[in-house]
C-alpha cells in the first residue's frame, strides 16, 4: 500500500538557534504573526515558506523568487545543511490542553504520491484552486517541500509504535521549543530500521490529517515534471515529506471549531421554537451547560444568542432528523453535519453555498471570542464538541469528504525543523 523511504533532510545547523527559525504552517498565520516571525531571526524559514509580497513585485523578482533565493544563500552560507545519511526522523511533541500534558510521536518521511483514487492515501475535506496555485509556484521555484505535511495510520498491534519507542529510548539527537511545544528529534540512518518501517507501512492506509493543498499540488507537480523528464519512479517529484502518527496514539488531540452566524432575519422566540422539533432544549448557565455537552460527546451543541441567553440542545432522535440527509451513516453522526443540515440549513435557513463560501458565518476555536463577538452584534454562536480521529476515519474510508473545518489537529507540525529539497 503506502511506499515511504529515507531521504537526505535539509536542516538548520547546530550553530543556529532552531527555537527562532521555525514558524507555524502557512494557512495559520496572520500578518502580524508573519511580521514577528520576520524579526525574530534573520534566517526564520517564514521567509521561504511564506514571505511578504511588495509593491513592484513582478516576473523577475516576488515572493517565490525570493524564497529559492533564501533557501539557495543560506545553504551556500552553511545555515542550513544536508544530513550526509538518507534519514527518517522521529519527532516527539510535547504540549499542554486545559492543564493537561501529553505527547505526539511522528515519523517524518518521503511518501510516494499517487491519486486519491488508488485508495491508499485518503483526504478528508475539500480544498481550494487559490492555496493550490500559491503552494505549485513555490514548489515550483524551490523544487522543495519545506513543510510537512500530516497523515494518520492505523496501529492496532502497536507494530510501528515498538520501533519509534526503542529509537525514543536513547538520547534525542535535537530540541527545541516550537509554537506551544516542546520538541525532541532523534534522526535515524539505520538501514535494517528504515527496511522495517518500510514493510510495516507497506500494507497501510495514509489519511490526511492536514496538508490536502499541498498533497494535491504536488501531485500536480509530478504530472508536469513526468512530462518535461523521462519518467524515473526514483524521482524525488514522485515523493512528498509527510509527519506520520498513528490514530492510537494518547496524543492526538483535535480541537472543536465553534461557528457563529453574523445576521439572520429569525428572532430567538422563532428560532428557540423551530429547534424543538428535532432537540431537546435546556437553558442555563454557561459553565454547568458547557460541562453537560462535553458529557453528552454526540449530537449536542451549546447555543449563545444575541440576547444573552445560553441553551444546551441535544438531538431526540438521530435516525429520525437525519432520514432525508444525503450520506452515509458515518457522514450523518458527524456534529457538523448535524448542525449544519438541521440548524443552520432548516432553522436558520443559511445554505451550504452561503457555507461553502463563509457568507454570514465566522468560525472560531474560542469560546470567548464566540461570545465577544456575539456580544458585539452577531446573532447565534455554536459551540461543538471535538470530531474524533475516528469519525474522520470512517467518513474518509466512505468516500466522502467532511464540510469546512471539522477538524483542527493540535499542535500544527512545525516548518523548518526539517525541509525536503528534491536533489534527483
Amino acid at each position: 500500500m503506502a511506499n515511504i523511504r529515507a531521504f537526505r533532510g535539509l536542516r538548520y545547523s547546530p550553530e543556529v538557534k532552531l527555537d527562532d527559525c521555525i514558524c507555524p504552517p502557512y494557512d495559520i498565520i496572520s500578518e502580524s504573526e508573519r511580521e514577528e516571525l520576520y524579526k525574530k531571526s534573520e534566517y526564520n524559514i517564514i521567509r521561504v515558506e511564506f514571505g511578504k509580497e511588495f509593491e513592484g513585485d513582478n516576473e523577475q523578482n516576488n515572493k517565490f523568487t525570493r524564497a529559492k533565493k533564501y533557501l539557495d544563500e543560506w545553504i551556500q552560507k552553511g545555515i542550513l545543511k544536508f544530513d550526509e545519511k538518507e534519514s527518517v526522523y522521529v519527532i516527539e511533541q510535547e504540549f499542554e490542553v486545559e492543564g493537561r500534558r501529553y505527547k505526539r510521536t511522528g515519523l517524518i518521511v518521503l511518501l510516494e504520491l499517487v491519486s486519491f483514487e488508488e485508495g491508499i492515501v485518503i483526504p478528508h475535506e475539500f480544498t481550494l484552486s487559490k492555496p493550490k496555485q500559491e503552494r505549485l509556484n513555490l514548489l515550483k521555484h524551490t523544487r522543495a517541500n519545506i513543510s510537512s505535511i500530516f497523515g494518520l495510520y492505523e496501529d492496532k498491534e502497536f507494530n510501528v509504535k515498538q520501533v519509534l519507542d526503542s529509537i525514543k529510548a536513547k538520547k534525542e539527537d535535537i530540541s527545541y521549543n516550537g509554537i506551544g511545544t516542546f520538541e525532541r528529534m532523534w534522526i535515524v540512518s539505520d538501514d535494517d530500521i528504515i527496511d522495517k518501517l518500510k514493510k510495516l507501512f507497506s500494507d497501510k492506509k495514509i489519511f490526511i490529517a492536514d496538508g490536502h493543498h499541498r498533497y494535491e499540488t504536488a501531485l500536480e507537480y509530478k504530472k508536469e515534471m513526468m512530462q518535461k523528464e523521462d519518467y524515473s519512479k526514483d524521482a524525488d517529484y514522485n515523493y512528498i515529506m509527510i509527519t506520520l502518527t498513528a490514530l492510537e496514539d494518547e496524543g492526538i488531540v483535535i480541537l472543536p471549531t465553534h461557528r457563529i452566524v453574523l445576521s439572520t432575519d429569525v428572532e430567538e422566540d422563532i428560532f428557540i421554537e423551530r429547534l424543538k422539533e428535532n432537540f431537546d432544549i435546556e437553558e442555563g448557565k454557561y459553565e454547568p451547560l458547557k460541562e453537560k455537552l462535553a458529557a453528552y460527546r454526540k449530537y449536542a451543541f451549546l447555543v449563545y444568542t444575541y440576547n444573552r441567553n445560553y441553551y444546551l440542545i441535544k438531538l431526540k432522535d438521530p435516525e429520525k432528523a437525519l432520514k432525508n440527509v444525503e450520506g452515509s451513516k458515518a457522514y450523518k453522526n458527524l456534529d457538523v453535519v448535524v448542525l449544519q443540515k438541521l440548524v443552520l440549513n432548516d432553522v436558520l435557513n443559511i445554505t451550504d453555498e452561503d457555507i461553502l463560501h463563509q457568507r454570514n458565518l465566522k468560525y472560531t476555536k474560542s469560546d470567548k471570542e464566540l461570545i465577544d463577538v456575539v456580544d458585539s452584534g452577531a446573532k447565534y454562536g455554536f459551540i461543538l464538541n471535538p470530531t474524533l480521529a475516528e469519525e474522520l476515519k470512517e467518513v474518509s474510508l466512505s468516500g466522502e469528504k467532511m464540510p469546512q473545518k471539522s477538524t483542527y489537529f493540535y499542535p500544527k507540525l512545525m516548518t523548518g525543523n526539517v525541509i525536503f529539497v528534491h536533489q534527483k
